[in-house]
């Protein structure tokens, strides 16, 4: 039986030089494959929430994203208390995520609701683009994020964001570049 989510952590897999080699063969992997840092801001938001990348489920990884590339379209910098606003940290199964705060109007548009075939995906991922830092969330850790009476936030930025809504949509490279989200 495979491990579950809770305990990846602790889970590894070991390969042979042969495994490894069969497996790069198999699945086509170049062997120039080069690493993509991942952005500040990304990091930003784990670290906030105290959560692994690899606990995040892929439609909270592309709510960040959209919301920095969002950001930098408007020429501004992407702002964790305007991500905050518009989006709440909750558990989705054994995965954490983002979601839409209730009551608060959306900074993106249509939406995928299918995560169809996204297991199909490989996520080549090295310690040299992630902190040593990153911390792993553990079920019995708090989810109290709450944003209190005195919570303040850049109010342009997230009137900006609702007036230019964007749908969230697989974006190309050239865009990722092109919004230093990614370097590679």
């Amino acid at each position: 039986m495979a491990p579950s989510k809770d305990n990846l952590s602790e889970s590894f897999s070991v390969l042979t030089q042969r495994q490894l080699d069969k497996f790069i063969r198999e699945y086509n992997i170049p062997l120039d494959f080069n690493l993509v840092p991942f952005s500040k801001f990304l990091i930003r938001v784990l670290r906030y929430f105290r959560v692994h990348l690899c606990q995040v489920n892929p439609f909270g990884i592309s709510r960040i994203s959209h919301f920095e590339i969002s950001c930098r379209a408007l020429n501004q910098r992407p702002d964790l208390d305007v991500f905050r606003y518009f989006y709440e940290f909750i558990t989705a199964g054994d995965w954490y995520t983002f979601a839409h705060r209730k009551g608060v109007p959306s900074p993106s548009g249509d939406e995928r609701s299918s995560l169809k075939n996204w297991k199909d995906n490989f996520f080549w991922l090295d310690g040299q683009c992630l902190p040593v830092e990153m911390v792993w969330r553990f079920k019995d850790q708090t989810m109290s994020f709450d944003l209190g009476d005195d919570f303040v936030f850049e109010k342009t930025l997230a009137k900006s964001l609702i007036e230019n809504q964007s749908p969230i949509r697989p974006l190309p490279e050239h865009l990722l570049l092109w919004g230093r989200v990614c370097f590679s």
